[in-house]
């Protein structure tokens, strides 16, 4: 749209990712929909929705069928409210209404059906240039104030100004985007101050020695998060090595935990088996000429993972084989850092109300998405997040007299 400088909205969103995106249509649509010149969205980008494009590996993992509050971490009450929003809302048949519609797989995970993030994306935005004009892109908002009832949006000389406002700056994870997490300074004013910020759903490095020759070899495994000899958390799925360290889905949703902390990686391989049944199987095979070829756990494991846990066990003897492979430790070095993360571990969370995401410090301000302090497990639980916070945001700025 061609732009002009102080014109005066209902509601400025600001930030076009999959919170910002939501909202918009929701306050354009449905029930007490806006006029489709009440609104505007602010986006910092030359487009709308570029990170969506990076979700499960492209194929764009909107939701899970699974959605508890054990894959929800940071402020407990901004996690009971979004829960409660989330039972009222059931996101694959809003996204249904919307023209798109979704499969699960057989871990939970939803997905668009043409399993797509950028048909998925070019859907989105024909929706929402569709019902609503006002889309103001290269737009970096500087400032934000606040004075006779009206916000004042700045971006350099250029301003809105609009009632309401709904902050969907995203984290600091994934600068490529436009998040690189400076946009949370701009609610200082307003005294909301974020809390420490850690990578999460990223890589996790580790010391190389053990899996040197490793890379590009993935495995089934449980991954636990030890520090201190005390489990701070566990996740099965994929455990994919790297040259520098450990990547799949289960070390994505270990990583934040790892913090400052880098606490050791515990993987266990062959998760569904009990250790009795490994050990049956490795005393079965005794004498078998491949055993001494290719190692004890070839045909189980992969033959050089199998070869890697072998190096680690203290004899050859079968209980201490099993030993290894039930606890390959990885002392941890970190992460790949916010660059390579899918979400910020950390953010706002004092002085908002948990089910409309208002501010409570000033009214007309409402924070949704991953500026709060809530990041989700690897899986669709993010952007399951970001949506219902959108959604009701957006429903609470409608109910308003």
């Amino acid at each position: 749209m061609a732009f002009k400088s102080g014109k005066e909205y209902k509601v400025a969103i600001i930030g076009g990712g999959a919170s910002g995106l939501i909202a918009f249509y929701e306050l354009l649509s449905g029930k007490d929909a806006l006029k489709n010149n009440e609104v505007v969205l602010l986006q910092r980008n030359d487009r709308v929705g570029k990170k969506i494009l990076a979700t499960g590996n492209g194929q764009c993992n909107l939701s899970n069928a699974n959605v508890s509050e054990k894959n929800y971490h940071g402020d407990v009450e901004l996690v009971k409210g979004f829960l409660q929003n989330f039972d009222r809302i059931n996101i694959t048949e809003y996204l249904k209404n919307i023209g798109i519609y979704t499969e699960s797989d057989e871990t939970g995970r939803i997905y668009p059906v043409s399993r797509q993030a950028s048909a998925f994306l070019d859907q989105v935005r024909s929706i929402i240039t569709a019902i609503g004009p006002d889309i103001i892109t290269d737009f970096k908002v500087d400032k934000i104030s606040y004075n006779g009832g009206i916000f004042f949006i700045g971006c350099g000389k250029n301003t809105v100004k609009a009632k309401n406002i709904v902050f969907a700056c995203g984290g600091k994870a994934g600068d490529s985007f436009g998040t690189d997490g400076t946009a949370y300074s701009l609610l200082e004013p307003f005294g909301h101050k974020k809390g420490e910020l850690y990578p999460s759903i990223v890589k996790i490095k580790t010391e190389r020695e053990k899996i040197r020759g490793l890379k590009n070899l993935k495995e089934r495994a449980t991954v636990s998060v030890v520090d201190k000899n005390q489990v701070l958390a566990e996740f099965t799925g994929d455990v994919l090595f790297t040259d520098y360290g450990v990547s799949g889905n289960a070390v994505y949703s270990a990583s934040a935990y790892i913090g400052d902390k880098n606490p050791d990686l515990k993987i266990k391989f062959l998760p569904d088996m009990t250790d009795s049944e490994i050990e049956d199987i490795l005393n079965a095979r005794k004498g078998f000429p491949f055993i001494k070829e290719c190692g004890a756990f070839v045909g189980l494991i992969n033959k050089k993972i199998g070869q890697a846990i072998e190096k680690t066990a203290r004899s050859g003897g079968v209980k201490d084989l099993v030993f290894a492979a039930r606890n390959f430790v990885l002392k941890t070095e970190g992460t790949a850092g916010f660059s390579q993360a899918q979400t910020t571990k950390g953010g706002f969370s004092k002085g908002i109300d948990p089910l409309t995401y208002e501010s409570e410090n000033r009214k007309g301000l409402y924070i949704v998405g991953e500026a709060l302090d809530v990041d989700g497990d690897c899986g669709g639980y993010n952007l399951t997040f970001a949506f219902v916070t959108g959604i009701a945001a957006a429903r609470a700025i409608k109910s308003k007299k």
